[in-house]
């Protein structure tokens, strides 16, 4: 073989080694002294927020009435029927202190005892060891803050194991409204 085909193929070899081979990078140089490389496999998760106030649904105790609105179960204003320091309806009483302060739930609904509308004064007792007569029903504390009223269905100030729930509302302890609003 002749010099200069040896040289010729070793040239082409060589160019074209230059020409396919990306050029390394110096990652070390990019890091502070004394930290590893790190590869990120998993996209970040979407984050997600959660309401843990009590409520039904989205609407939430302690909501203002801007946001209380804005969960589509209330059409409330500080224009509605209410007392100065409170508007409210059949469904909900926002106080402008303390926002959401009461809840009245559907008819179809129920505690998370299962509690609801047509369950005895029995069933109440026995899902909250701790509830006690008050005004036209029962009422049982299920957060340091907030409560269940379980309105029942005598005429009379004693209420048999027999008797009914037909109205449950949830409620906080701090309110500001008349009472004709909870």
């Amino acid at each position: 073989m002749s010099r200069s085909f040896i040289f010729v193929t070793i040239a082409a070899v060589l160019g074209l080694t230059a020409c396919t081979s990306a050029p390394a990078q110096n990652a070390t140089a990019d890091r502070p002294a004394g930290t590893a490389a790190t590869t990120i496999t998993d996209q970040p998760k979407n984050v997600v927020n959660t309401d843990t106030r009590l409520g039904y649904g989205s609407l939430k105790l302690g909501m203002t009435l801007e946001d209380a609105r804005a969960t589509g179960l209330t059409d409330l204003t500080w224009d509605s029927d209410g007392d100065g320091a409170c508007v409210g309806d059949d469904s909900v009483a926002i106080s402008k202190r303390y926002g959401v302060v009461r809840i009245t739930l559907p008819a179809e609904a129920k505690t998370s005892k299962g509690i609801g509308i047509g369950s005895t004064y029995a069933a109440v007792k026995k899902a909250y060891p701790t509830v006690s007569a008050f005004r036209a029903g029962w009422s049982a504390s299920i957060a340091e803050n907030a409560g269940y009223s379980f309105i029942g269905s005598s005429e009379t100030d004693q209420f048999a194991d027999t008797d009914k729930v037909v109205h449950i509302k949830l409620h906080t302890y701090n309110a500001d409204c008349s009472m004709y609003l909870l």
